[in-house]
């Protein structure tokens, strides 16, 4: 039992390391909670500090939701553990110790966590996301493809840690939309127009642009 809750924490320390937010401050110098979207990922990374540095940055984050998850199979801990580990790498990187628990939105350390527990789920996740890409409306088809995802594993007659774990991971996904790393409601806005569109576009404002660029083009 010690063991099975130590590599939970430590997984949960590993995804907490704020991979995005020290190579803003090595690269740029700057904060990346004040910069575009203020979101702590690699997205931000994109639009705020470097076009390069989102390839390692979001590989990290990857490697991030994958390592408590092998260190548990190293283990050989129970699969249930390893699901725990895997959530907790997504909980620390959303609500980072570190960071007085703001964070990122955690869908890289998803991918993490799919690509080491079943991966026909990442499959699924990567196939709907696409087609977001392709029409034009990514934040709206990732929440799709967050919520496919347990779904597809019913379907396929998984294992019920792997139905429930993947429940768990859109649940965290999905909470830290609608929180954000500021949860209060911007002054002069309807709460109930606000949360739907942080849901469904993963910002207060449907005005992509201009959300993403804030303090940047100042710069």
């Amino acid at each position: 039992m010690f063991e099975s809750i130590l590599i939970v924490l430590v997984s949960y320390v590993i995804g907490a390391v704020p991979v995005a937010y020290l190579t803003a401050r090595l690269l740029r110098g700057v904060d990346l909670r004040q910069y575009g979207s203020k979101n702590i990922g690699a997205s931000n990374i994109f639009q705020a500090v470097s076009k390069a540095a989102v390839v390692p940055v979001g590989l990290a984050e990857i490697g991030q939701g994958m390592l408590g998850i092998l260190i548990a199979k190293m283990a050989d801990q129970d699969l249930s553990v390893q699901v725990a580990a895997g959530l907790a790498a997504i909980a620390g990187h959303n609500w980072s110790p570190f960071l007085r628990f703001s964070g990122g939105r955690g869908v890289a350390h998803a991918i993490g966590f799919m690509l080491v527990l079943w991966w026909p789920a990442l499959g699924a996740f990567i196939g709907v996301a696409l087609v977001g890409v392709a029409r034009k409306a990514v934040p709206q088809f990732v929440l799709f493809a967050v919520l496919v995802t347990p779904f597809a594993a019913i379907v396929a007659d998984q294992s019920l840690e792997i139905v429930a774990g993947l429940f768990a991971m859109a649940a965290l996904l999905i909470t830290k939309r609608l929180l954000t790393n500021d949860p209060s409601i911007p002054e002069g806005h309807v709460a109930r127009d606000v949360l739907l569109s942080r849901l469904l576009y993963d910002r207060d404002t449907r005005e992509r642009d201009e959300w993403v660029r804030r303090g940047i083009e100042h710069e």
